[in-house]
């Protein structure tokens, strides 16, 4: 509201205090179970307010020092430290050697056949050092994957990477982990652009499956501009393009088009007056620093505050005096920022796609606005601030954060949708280009939408319209209380209710599972899939 198989990505692209980034190079998991989504960007002193997941439920954690928040462990990584200790080298590590590194100061742990050394991670991690303490000088394995196996360890501890634990490799494996893994190819957008006599249209293009985000920027607040500033992100990395036109062109653009399965962006500006140009004019094209964009803030202006539900509003929000077009790539969730008594709080919310909300026409995809359906929980200090915002009132957004990786679900034709709460604001995003899908097309698309009472299920008649007009989606809703709707059913996410879906001779076998809801229920959910045997390259969760 990362990584997925089975395993929800912890702090999802949270922040810690003072800015600390949710998206890093390293990745936005640590070594605890999803904490907090609703951290103070302040050292002053607590004021008691509750904090919230992406769908609202507390979560524990220790208070990290000073100094000790992830965007620090990012920068000391990224500071060329030897973390592991060895120089640079991968050394074997016996069960033996693996025993003496049990201290504090010392602190070494293998997990899956890989030893680190959590000396310098020990005062970063969120559930304290003691927690740390438990796995040190052993094999964690189990005690890991019992509290937290969804965490991308080898990412956020790369740095400290020793070796392999002799004992539990075959040699050719051990060959195979000392060989050093070969370079990722890092996707560059390429740039095109076409024109007709009152259009045109710049063209960057990706990769397949690329999933981009888009950030578009006017220097000058006039209807006719000349440059513009063009961002494209793919995954964690922005890059730039800063255009100088030959002639003006009009704001906003008239289309806007990111398409997530081919990872094409087209961005179509109509020209002040019509005729061809001989040249599109300049560029300058460059990839931005990682750390710099994850502490950008982008200045953006209620619009519209409405009550929805009984629990719930809408929030519309618009960039200050439309400066800015942002669209993020599928499975994203963004940070806002609001005060609340003399603090900064964050907490990070996936906008609804426009046709969803009953206030939009279904036909309308508006580019200019980020719509919001959020929860409302009266002890809940980022909701209720927002809650209480008139248009007019401005609010800081950070820039799209996220590990969802389209290309994970390319192999499958039956995909399986859980969904608690208000954890069906990313669920929505994926609707359309999972049926939209031209390559291996779906077969079903399956949601199980869970709720406390009836009254809580969020845009169940646009859910219907859509089950209506697709005969591959099916949604079915299951409450907590008992109900006597024929199309409801009473129930929690549990191995027995999962069961029939993955059996093995079953046409109702799905292959690809996709969560998202309080911590509580994605803990659920991955352990009674893991009972029955569903990989972790099946699964991903959403957490915010």
């Amino acid at each position: 509201m990362s990584d997925s198989a089975l395993k929800p990505p912890t702090l999802n692209d949270k922040k810690a205090p003072l800015k600390s980034p949710a998206v890093s190079t390293l990745s936005a998991n640590t070594l605890q179970l999803p904490t907090t989504s609703q951290q103070k960007l302040s050292t002053g002193p607590s004021n008691g307010a509750s904090s919230g997941s992406a769908t609202g439920n507390p979560r524990n954690k220790c208070a990290l020092k000073p100094g000790f928040s992830l965007m620090s462990w990012v920068r000391l990584c990224n500071s060329g430290a030897d973390l592991s200790g060895t120089g640079g080298r991968v050394v074997p590590v016996t069960r033996d050697e693996l025993a003496r590194h049990n201290r504090v100061d010392d602190a070494w742990m293998a997990i899956r056949g890989r030893v680190f050394n959590v000396t310098r991670y020990m005062d970063f991690h969120p559930g304290g050092v003691e927690e740390l303490m438990r796995g040190v000088g052993r094999d964690a394995t189990k005690l890991f994957d019992e509290v937290h196996a969804w965490v991308n360890y080898p990412q956020l501890l790369n740095k400290c990477y020793v070796g392999p634990l002799k004992e539990n490799l075959a040699p050719r494996l051990q060959a195979e982990i000392l060989r050093p893994p070969p370079a990722p190819v890092e996707t560059v957008p390429r740039f095109d652009w076409i024109q007709q006599r009152s259009e045109l249209t710049l063209c960057f293009y990706t990769r397949r499956l690329a999933n981009p985000g888009l950030l578009i920027k006017r220097s000058t607040a006039e209807e006719a501009v000349k440059t513009l500033e063009i961002r494209v992100q793919l995954e964690t990395r922005w890059h730039g393009f800063n255009f100088a036109l030959s002639n003006a062109v009009l704001w906003p653009p008239k289309a806007v088009r990111t398409a997530a399965e081919t990872g094409k962006v087209e961005v179509v500006l109509s020209k002040e007056v019509p005729e061809p140009w001989p040249t599109y004019g300049t560029h300058e094209s460059k990839k931005l620093d990682v750390l710099l964009t994850q502490e950008e803030q982008l200045e953006y202006e209620v619009q519209r505050c409405e009550h929805f539900n009984h629990d719930s509003f809408e929030l519309s929000l618009q960039s200050v005096q439309q400066q800015v077009l942002l669209q993020l790539p599928v499975g994203y969730h963004l940070d806002i920022e609001v005060p609340h008594n003399g603090e900064l709080l964050q907490r990070s919310y996936t906008p609804v796609p426009h046709c969803y909300l009953p206030s939009n026409n279904d036909s309308v995809d508006d580019t200019n606005t980020l719509q919001f359906l959020i929860k409302y929980y009266e002890h809940g200090a980022v909701s209720s601030e927002l809650h209480q915002l008139q248009p007019g009132a401005n609010v800081k957004l950070s820039l799209p954060r996220g590990n969802f990786k389209l290309s994970s679900l390319e192999a499958h034709r039956n995909i399986l949708l859980l969904a608690a709460g208000s954890g069906i604001t990313p669920i929505l995003s994926l609707l359309k280009p999972l049926l939209h899908r031209q390559s291996n097309r779906l077969e079903r698309l399956h949601l199980l939408y869970f709720n406390k009472t009836i009254a809580d299920i969020w845009l169940r008649h646009k859910l219907q319209l859509q089950q209506d007009s697709d005969e591959r989606f099916s949604c079915t809703h299951y409450t907590s209380q008992a109900v006597e709707e024929q199309q409801l059913q009473a129930g929690r996410i549990s191995q027995e209710l999962l069961a029939p879906l993955f059996a093995e001779k079953s046409s109702e076998c799905f292959s690809y599972v996709l969560i998202c809801g309080p911590t509580g229920f994605n803990t659920a959910a991955v352990n009674s899939l893991t009972a029955l045997s569903v990989k972790q390259s099946q699964v991903h969760v959403f957490q915010g």
